[in-house]
């Protein structure tokens, strides 16, 4: 952990404080989109995590970004430190040295800009990315909904017409009573609350008070009911 003698920060490293090239994290979605393995790591000490995207077949860092919440010097040296892994090897990354970040970080090529203690984190984090890494697998690539389009008016059919026009709190009041009578017959201790009414058919509704398997048979008699008020509408519970 750095401690309370530690320089004040360079120009330099002051810059990348203010201006970081890699700060954030990904998400598991950004990692399957991209058909990409996602190793996320933290050092012991709590001075930052990285969040690296791996192309798992050549072990290469495709995207880094970083996040600290450590001493001064923690935020501008994961930026370096994540700056350099990117394009690298997951094994040439975590070779860097920590006098290479430190050099990055100096105003002067001959001045030394921060204590050996205040990167101690960097090999760490380097540490564990190498033990996580056989850990990292590829997600499947999610199904990239399709854009809703609205049908056209000339293309409506009567119960479109009976349907469409209706306002939004109309629209939900209908549903909300179709469910209710459902809930009211087949399970009386459950609560319910349609959440919104989406793409025009698609209804969501919170159910408690019901278990996994209840409310799945739950969900048929919904969609059932609610298809008498048009053919396309659709419950799902949450």
């Amino acid at each position: 952990m750095p401690t309370a003698e530690a320089p004040p920060l360079t120009r330099t490293a002051d810059e990348r404080l203010r201006r970081p090239r890699t700060r954030g994290s990904f998400r598991p979605i950004d990692a399957a989109r991209r058909q990409l393995g996602l190793l996320q790591v933290a050092d012991g000490d709590g001075q930052a995590a990285i969040s690296w995207l791996i192309d798992l077949d050549q072990r290469r860092v495709a995207d880094a970004r970083f996040l600290a919440f450590g001493g001064p010097w923690s935020h501008p040296a994961a930026d370096a430190f994540t700056q350099l892994a990117r394009g690298m090897t997951v094994d040439e990354a975590c070779a860097i040295s920590p006098a290479t970040i430190e050099a990055m970080l100096r105003d002067e090529p001959g001045t030394t800009s921060c204590p050996d203690a205040a990167l101690a984190f960097i090999p760490d984090l380097q540490r564990r990315a190498l033990a996580a890494l056989p850990l990292v697998k590829l997600l499947p690539k999610p199904v990239e909904k399709q854009v809703y389009q609205r049908k056209r008016q000339q293309d409506w059919s009567d119960a479109d017409k009976r349907w469409l026009p209706l306002s939004l709190l109309k629209k939900i009041k209908a549903a909300d009573e179709a469910v209710k009578r459902v809930i009211a017959d087949k399970a009386p201790a459950a609560t319910h609350r349609i959440e919104g009414l989406h793409d025009d058919f698609r209804i969501v509704c919170i159910v408690t008070g019901v278990g996994d398997a209840e409310k799945q048979t739950l969900g048929l008699f919904l969609n059932s009911a609610v298809k008498a008020i048009h053919p396309e509408l659709s419950v799902e519970l949450a």
